[in-house]
């Protein structure tokens, strides 16, 4: 089982802690391969805007970094951990630059059905603005997402001056059940039902396909532009015209200001 943990804080500390403690949980249960990618060890560079990799291909990117090794190691990985301290009540500068760089996955998800959890950390607030960015990524490159953990870390520690062994227990007993919910997530052949989240995610990014020809290439070529979702699934009425009423508001959106392929 390869699990890589996308890393965006910049020091090894509380984040880090609680990562471990999912990990060596599931090393306990599992035979693991982990691999971490600590996103302020690498060379990320900021995004310029050109929009190249959108229009063509992230390889032709101008801007010559370790983006595309890491999109690479996410590719292989069975299971993600995205994990991120709060900074001002969002995902750190470093993990943002990197989603910002590695926005043509967006456009183009290829981590379609890898299970995923999200880690947030805090001091103390900033944690719900925080999960939804990272819940937006994870779902928005085609991930599972399992289930999301905030931790206010001066609670949780048993070294903090303001341990509180209640919240402490409360937030072991998530982790035990995150854990378990991911590693049944990896290790389960049948593919789950889409929530109306996912199917929203699903139809806004297959949008991007009627704006550029690598997206349009990449959704053709894996039969996603007239199906439902990523996968066949059965989807209750509702879903289904959901989906429907999303795709035709989108193409008359689009037929009205862009041009179509």
């Amino acid at each position: 089982m390869n699990i890589v943990v996308f890393n965006g804080s910049p020091r090894i500390k509380d984040s880090y802690r609680v990562t471990n403690k999912i990990l060596d949980i599931m090393k306990a249960k599992e035979q693991l391969d982990i691999e971490y990618i600590h996103l302020k060890q690498l060379e990320i560079k900021e995004c310029i805007g050109c929009m190249l990799c959108f229009e063509k291909g992230e390889e032709l990117c101008p801007l010559e970094d370790d983006v595309l090794k890491i999109k690479e190691k996410l590719v292989a990985a069975d299971g993600i951990i995205f994990v991120s301290p709060v900074y001002a009540c969002h995902v750190t500068g470093i993990m943002k630059k990197a989603v910002d760089r590695m926005s043509f996955m967006f456009h183009r998800p290829e981590l379609v059905g890898k299970a995923a959890i999200n880690i947030v950390t805090t001091g103390g607030g900033g944690q719900n603005p925080t999960q939804k960015y990272l819940k937006l990524t994870s779902c928005g490159w085609g991930c599972n997402l399992v289930g999301m953990l905030s931790v206010i870390s001066p609670l949780y520690f048993e070294d903090s001056d303001y341990y509180n062994f209640k919240y402490s227990n409360k937030i072991d007993k998530q982790i035990g059940n995150l854990t378990d919910k991911f590693i049944d997530s990896i290790g389960y052949s049948k593919k789950p039902v889409p929530t109306f989240y996912d199917l929203f995610m699903f139809h806004g990014l297959k949008s991007k396909a009627l704006m550029f020809k690598a997206d349009y290439e990449f959704w053709q070529s894996r039969g996603w532009l007239k199906s439902c979702y990523y996968y066949e699934t059965r989807l209750n009425p509702f879903k289904r015209l959901f989906g429907i009423s999303m795709d035709y508001l989108i193409n008359i959106i689009y037929k009205r200001f862009f041009y179509l392929h």
